[in-house]
């Protein structure tokens, strides 16, 4: 009696299915069984007649259909002359649908099945073009409706990118895009790679002096992500330093002199209040040691002013803590005043502390 019910539900729920989502199958050697309820209708009887009818209802705008028709060329003809370009149109009409992820999957596929195609390139810049709307904010989509951040889809399809053609002309645009979208994800050190990749893999690219800023502008970045982080904050020197040796005449030479200028005001001003805080809790050796750091980083500064005359109070102290004889009146701030002194300590908090003088 149980089974009788079980059936009869299971009948009446077969019953309630609308007749369109019925999945007509059909069985073909070679590619087993598959849906054709879809392209019903929109068959022709050559792999030309079905591309033709494909792009006669790709231009009137009838994209679903379209999309349908594309499909039937690529399932019964895949290894025709007209397959990968049926392809390439089954990804655009996902892409005109707004439908972009499953657009850059069919575009992938269109690369991996047809690779010699002169779709190839094409397929490529559709795929970098879906990449660049994911980093400028296009959000992920269920149902049609966003519920999450990109970058992360930006990123797979740069890389993808870079995979299928890593010495191509796109190969050094996309790796550039990677590095902006792994910038976002504050994943700098991949970031940093990405336009790294760029000086090393193809030093003629026309990106290779942003690649070079962009470098330094992620350093800064990250030494700015939190109060100031020494090392970060001396490689983005370092990369700023060198964009503007290699690129005197780069249009990004006056923005990176700014970023030097903040950056040496930053780094005086970490190396200072480390001073600061030896000085409080009485380690003056080290005190002296950044005070005298802040001098040589920036003397004419407030704060190099300020420094100069703790050096001189905190000489005596220090002098007398090494057993050291006196250093009369050597200038403060000059190494024959600090070169007995012992190597410069950690900064609190266990992070890499400024250069010692």
């Amino acid at each position: 009696m149980l089974h009788r019910r079980l059936l009869l539900f299971a009948l009446l729920l077969f019953a309630m299915v609308p007749p369109r989502l019925y999945a007509p199958l059909v069985w073909r050697p070679g590619e087993g069984w598959t849906d054709e309820s879809t392209g019903a209708g929109l068959s022709a009887s050559s792999s030309r007649d079905q591309l033709a009818l494909g792009k006669k209802l790709f231009d009137a705008k009838d994209y679903t259909h379209a999309l349908q028709a594309f499909a039937v060329l690529v399932r019964r003809w895949p290894y025709s002359f007209f397959a990968p370009e049926a392809q390439f149109r089954m990804a655009e009409c996902l892409e005109k649908g707004g439908d972009f992820l499953k657009a850059d999957k069919a575009y992938d596929k269109m690369i991996q099945k047809y690779p010699a195609s002169s779709f190839f390139e094409q397929a490529l810049e559709r795929k970098l073009a879906i990449g660049n709307l994911y980093l400028a904010g296009e959000p992920q989509r269920l149902l049609g409706f966003p519920f999450g951040p990109s970058m992360k889809i930006a990123v797979e399809i740069y890389e993808s990118i870079i995979r299928a053609a890593p010495y191509g002309r796109l190969a050094p645009i996309a790796e550039f895009q990677l590095g902006l979208a792994r910038t976002n994800e504050k994943n700098y050190s991949q970031a940093i790679a990405a336009f790294s990749r760029i000086l090393d893999k193809y030093p003629t690219s026309e990106l290779a002096a942003d690649a070079q800023y962009q470098i330094g502008y992620t350093w800064y970045v990250s030494a700015l992500a939190t109060a100031y982080d020494q090392n970060s904050g001396e490689k983005a020197t370092e990369a700023f330093e060198d964009y503007i040796v290699r690129y005197p005449l780069g249009d990004k030479v006056a923005a990176a002199r700014e970023h030097l200028t903040l950056l040496k005001k930053r780094a005086t001003l970490g190396s200072f209040n480390i001073a600061a805080f030896y000085e409080k809790a009485k380690n003056y050796k080290a005190a002296f040691i950044y005070y005298s750091d802040v001098i040589r980083q920036n003397p004419e500064s407030e704060q190099g002013r300020i420094a100069e005359q703790k050096v001189k109070l905190l000489r005596p102290m220090v002098e007398k803590d090494l057993g050291l004889p006196s250093a009369g009146t050597a200038h403060a701030g000059s190494p024959a005043g600090v070169s007995s002194l012992p190597e410069q300590p950690a900064s609190p908090g266990g992070g890499t502390g400024a250069s010692g003088p």
